[in-house]
Parts: C-alpha cells; sequence; structure tokens
C-alpha cells in the first residue's frame, strides 16, 4: 500500500515535551545560581560575624578598663572629699584651739594628731593656766595631763598632753 503523504521526520520529543524541558533546565540552572549565590552570600555573613565578634571582645575589654577607670576615679573623689572634709574640720580646730588660748599664755609649740594634742608654752602663773586653758581643755578631750616647770626667767614653762579615747576602745 501506498501512502498518500509524504513521510515526514518524526521529532524525538513533541513541542510541549520539549518546552517542559527547557521549563526543567532553566529551573536547574537557577537552582543552581541561587544556591551559588547563599554560599556567597552565607560566607559573607559568616566573616561579618566573626568580625563582629571580635569587635564585641575588643569593646568588651574597654568597657572593662572604663568601669576599672570609673571605679579609680571615684575612689581618688571619695580620698578628695575625705582630706577635704579632714582639712575644713582641722582648720576649724586650730581656730577654736587658737581662740581658747587667753592672752596670759603664750604657746611655743602645738602637736595635733588624729586623737591628740601636744602643747608647750609659757604661763605667768600656774593658776593661770589651770583656771584659763585646762577646763576647756577637759571638756574636748577624755585625758589631760599637764607638767609645769619654771624657766630662768620666772615663767612657768607647760607641757599638756591631751588624749581623746576611740569610741568603743576599752581602758586598760
Amino acid at each position: 500500500m501506498r501512502s498518500f503523504i509524504k513521510p515526514r521526520r518524526k521529532k524525538l520529543l513533541d513541542d510541549m515535551s520539549s518546552l517542559w524541558l527547557a521549563f526543567i533546565g532553566l529551573m536547574v540552572i537557577g537552582l543552581i545560581g541561587f544556591g551559588v549565590y547563599v554560599k556567597y552570600k552565607s560566607s559573607f555573613y559568616i566573616k561579618m560575624l566573626e568580625d563582629s565578634s571580635y569587635e564585641n571582645q575588643a569593646l568588651a575589654a574597654k568597657v572593662k578598663d572604663i568601669k576599672r577607670d570609673i571605679e579609680i576615679y571615684s575612689m581618688q573623689k571619695e580620698l578628695y572629699t575625705e582630706v577635704k572634709n579632714s582639712n575644713l574640720i582641722l582648720k576649724e580646730s586650730v581656730k577654736n584651739l587658737f581662740d581658747l588660748v587667753p592672752d596670759q599664755i603664750t604657746l611655743t609649740n602645738v602637736v595635733m594628731e588624729k586623737e591628740s594634742l601636744l602643747l608647750t608654752g609659757y604661763s605667768t602663773s600656774k593658776e593661770s593656766y589651770l583656771l584659763l586653758l585646762e577646763p576647756p581643755l577637759k571638756s574636748i578631750f577624755d585625758e589631760s595631763r599637764v607638767f609645769f616647770s619654771i624657766d630662768n626667767r620666772g615663767f612657768y614653762q607647760f607641757v599638756s598632753k591631751n588624749y581623746m579615747h576611740k569610741e568603743g576602745a576599752s581602758d586598760e
């Protein structure tokens, strides 16, 4: 038998199948491209994360140094305040001490310590010291002792030792 149409070549794939294969090929290329892109971006972010980690460590060290400096500065401020207040108290104490000394008594040496006071000087008589200077000293200090001697001019030279006991300290 004879055919009325001329034989044509048959395609391996029809139009729809080749369209599907092209689509699948494009999808595979797209997925491979996307995978490469994701790999590149992930390594970029990993490097950025490592850099941030090093930066955080450096900043943490700086914060630690700054906290240490703040502690030092606050201790210095407290010490400054304590010294300033102590100096004000000492200045006021010296002023009050010299206000206590009457005209009949001349001081030659004053040694002030935190809990004691040593006075040396001259007085016209024992009574002027005992009546004018000893009562205020005894009202300030817990223990007050005085020693007299007569110099070659006839004045009474005295050495007065005054002590203030610390609160809570026991007497032995």
